[in-house]
């Protein structure tokens, strides 16, 4: 849903969608997408920590951590780089000797010369690398001894409270700065989005909290949740679709600051209602659950990475197929949407099956090159798994903190 949402913001206003549209104003809201990457990885990357905490698991290693991190970004992203920039000359290419290391080193967000260059839309892949680089310490202040589960719940929580009013205080002192390194450039940096990381983070918690407490919430639990909290996602997408932000992109046009706070925070309780059930309640019910867990969908979600890689490359390449910038903003919308999916989509899988995959894997075991094209899909596809607590193995008041433990690994 993520990478549709941002392939949705770019084809929107190259096909010029955007500005000729009065539905305008709510795609050039569709980099909302960009917010729900942000919670996921802030769900998924602490929730190991978060269980460990709470004693349902042991505390995951940081040089295990890390070394999984950088396997799983660094392939995909280099290969992308490489072939657009030398290949397909998908992008804007900054010349000297130090852009090479710029790019593929995740700095370009540290450079106003090179932030809207490369591949534009690594500027968010720039901040979750930082993100990947903190966690861990994160994790480790917060994993400190505490009295029982209720003390630590508290110290997470504080910890995530503090976390969130500092990325606002950060946006409100840079934002001040209109033009300059501070307004063009520090935005970006993991501060100013450390909200967003935030509230994934809080669903780790507070999940993990429930699994080792071994409690179900009934609101929590109820067949009405899903659909509830997807309703109240669309309100705040309406809600920051209607507060007079510009239609164009926000590098061209930055918001006042009262606006651009409202901004984010929208987003990211957009971003947190669409992520919640498939955190809370039980996965296999539900139509909202069971179409999150469809095989196409599913197949998307598994290499949306690389479709978050490949599509603006595609947008350039499908632009120039259509008259190139004497067409610019008079393109069909839906004409350009569907292939640059298509091609995305394709090129990312291809990205999945031949290069992160295989790396991700290396260490773990020997490797298999025999692909069958015809059901790689199929065989490569990672099923989601649920992260809410199980059926308990145990009445409650039998259970213990070992019991719980065994019955999330399984």
């Amino acid at each position: 849903m993520a990478a549709l949402l941002v392939i949705g913001v770019h084809t929107s206003f190259v096909s010029g969608f955007t500005t000729r549209n009065y539905l305008g104003i709510y795609t050039s809201r569709l980099e909302i997408g960009v917010s729900v990457f942000f919670i996921i990885s802030g769900f998924l990357l602490y929730r190991p920590f978060a269980a460990a905490h709470f004693g349902l698991s042991r505390q995951p290693g940081t040089r295990t951590f890390w070394s999984r991190r950088l396997k799983r970004i660094i392939p995909a992203y280099w290969l992308a780089f490489v072939v657009i920039t030398y290949i397909m000359h998908g992008d804007i290419y900054r010349h000297g000797w130090g852009s090479p290391f710029i790019y593929l080193g995740f700095a370009q967000i540290y450079f106003p010369s090179h932030v809207l260059t490369g591949l534009s839309q690594a500027w968010s892949l720039c901040t979750e690398m930082t993100f990947y680089l903190l966690l861990p310490v994160w994790a480790l202040y917060m994993g400190a001894k505490a009295r029982n589960h209720r003390d630590q719940l508290r110290l997470e929580l504080l910890g995530l409270a503090g976390l969130a009013a500092l990325s606002f205080a950060y946006r409100i002192v840079v934002l001040s700065f209109p033009h300059g390194y501070a307004g063009d450039v520090m935005p970006s940096w993991l501060p100013g989005y450390a909200d967003l990381f935030a509230l994934g983070m809080l669903l780790a918690v507070v999940s993990s909290w429930l699994a080792a407490e071994d409690r179900r919430p009934a609101y929590l639990w109820h067949p009405a949740l899903p659909w509830v909290s997807w309703g109240l996602a669309a309100v705040f997408l309406v809600a920051v679709s209607n507060i007079g932000l510009s239609i164009l992109p926000l590098p061209l046009h930055p918001p006042p600051i009262p606006q651009s706070l409202a901004r984010q925070t929208l987003y990211g309780l957009f971003a947190f209602f669409v992520v919640a059930p498939a955190v809370f309640g039980p996965q296999e019910r539900g139509l909202v659950r069971r179409s999150l867990q469809l095989r196409p969908i599913a197949l998307v979600g598994v290499v949306s990475y690389g479709v978050y890689l490949w599509h603006e490359a595609w947008i350039s390449e499908f632009t120039s197929w259509n008259g190139g910038v004497h067409h610019l903003f008079r393109m069909s919308f839906l004409v350009m949407i569907l292939a640059v999916t298509a091609l995305a989509v394709a090129s990312a899988s291809a990205s999945y099956a031949l290069v992160e995959r295989p790396v991700r894997l290396l260490g773990r075991r020997s490797l298999n090159f025999s692909f069958d094209f015809a059901k790689w899909p199929i065989r490569f596809l990672e099923r989601p798994r649920p992260v809410a607590s199980p059926e308990p193995s145990a009445p409650p008041t039998t259970a213990t903190p070992a019991t719980d433990a065994l019955a999330v690994k399984a």
